[in-house]
């Protein structure tokens, strides 16, 4: 942290905050920076967890075998502690670290210490000793940060169904297949589909109706690509190069299908292909983009006697799985046989009671499919038994 406090004066950065995060934190939900501009006006420092810590709590322990060299910097205890993730700090705290007298010898012990988690009892004694008031989160804004265990599908329904001040989570599996990482990220999406002030802040520009941004992993980002539902009817492609130069360029709308299409939902499959899942009343359709020719096809109705959007993946045994509310209730799942040459959809499998909204379709850490079920704002979820029975259980909450 002293290193990214020394590069942000060293080019002369503007910023008002400083806040730690890590590669395992989660933004469930916006929410986070108005947060923080509101908890942090007229404070330098706030931390979740701030206190003076238990005797044996781990990282005290070990700062504890080099207190030598540590009590020349922090005199003795009783120490603070604040746990890492989401320490924030006023610039006016950042120069005071950075001009204190005591500077040097901070930035070498922090070089030469074998001690673990120093970072959560460092800062915020030198913050104390400076002689700045210390600032905890509240309680319910902290309650989804955490050391372990890591944040399950479960845990991170019930925050988003109960817990509207918990928008950063800590921690989350560090891979872009995570159950978690997958459910969020497929509900903002689904934000920015459905809500008008959502699209306006994600896009400059405006890119039709239900943009769906997709990030290809074939050309490792450099690439980015919309879908959206034309005013009138069929669908709208653009694509994006990131090129590096100072406006990159947006090729585009390409116009295919002649549908009125009320929801859709995207994926980069392993034929290389864009694939897309439509509904246009109440029936499912399938559109893919051949990477070579460029030229959208379009596959029969698979599925009808839907509504919302629909929930589409390529699970882990490679085949299309979707998954959409019924008109009548429950929930119907279709998949598609990519190993068949002929690639015929299959379905549907009708589980679940009452009338749902929206449906979000990720492949669990168990590798299993998972509905989470969108109904009068609160999310509920589906499991299927991919190992023995192939059945969908549930509801869970």
């Amino acid at each position: 942290m002293l290193e990214v406090m020394e590069w942000l004066e060293d080019i002369d950065y503007s910023y008002d905050l400083l806040i730690n995060l890590d590669s395992d934190v989660l933004f469930a939900r916006e929410g986070f920076e108005q947060f923080i501009l509101n908890e942090m006006k007229d404070k330098d420092y706030m931390g979740v967890g701030t206190k003076i810590p238990d005797d044996d709590f781990y990282c005290l322990v070990q700062l504890r075998l080099e207190i030598d060299q540590w009590i020349p910097l922090l005199g003795n205890e009783p120490y603070m502690e604040s746990f890492n993730v989401g320490q924030a700090y006023s610039r006016k705290l950042v120069l005071r670290f950075l001009h204190d007298d005591q500077y040097e010898l901070l930035k070498s012990n922090l070089r030469d210490t074998r001690s673990f988690g120093v970072d959560e009892l460092i800062f915020v004694t030198m913050t104390d000793r400076l002689g700045f008031s210390l600032h905890a989160y509240p309680e319910d804004a902290s309650s989804s940060i955490r050391y372990r265990p890591y944040f399950p599908l479960d845990e991170i329904v019930s925050l988003m169904n109960g817990k509207p001040d918990s928008t950063l989570v800590h921690p989350v599996y560090r891979n872009l297949k995570d159950e978690a990482r997958s459910f969020i990220r497929e509900a903002m999406k689904r934000k920015i589909q459905l809500s008008p002030d959502y699209q306006e802040r994600f896009m400059e520009e405006y890119l039709g109706e239900m943009p769906y941004l997709i990030r290809r992993s074939k050309y490792k980002g450099a690439k980015i690509e919309w879908l959206a539902a034309s005013e009138d009817e069929g669908l709208l492609y653009w694509r994006e190069n990131q090129s590096g130069r100072t406006k990159d360029v947006l090729f585009g709308p390409y116009k295919f299908g002649s549908e009125k299409i009320e929801g859709l939902t995207a994926l980069e499959g392993k034929f290389g292909n864009l694939e897309a899942v439509c509904r246009s009343g109440n029936t499912l359709i399938h559109y893919w983009r051949e990477e070579h020719s460029g030229e959208w096809s379009k596959s029969e109705q698979f599925a009808e006697g839907v509504k919302g959007i629909p929930g589409f993946l390529e699970s882990g045994h490679g085949n299309f799985e979707v998954v959409a509310p019924m008109k009548k209730g429950g929930l119907g799942h279709w998949w598609r046989n990519n190993d068949d040459p002929m690639h015929p959809w299959f379905g549907p499998a009708v589980f679940g009671t009452g009338h749902y909204d929206d449906v979000i379709l990720v492949e669990n850490n168990e590798k299993q499919l998972t509905a989470i079920a969108c109904k009068d704002g609160k999310y509920q979820y589906y499991v299927r038994d991919d190992h023995n029975s192939w059945e969908w259980f549930g509801p869970y909450e």
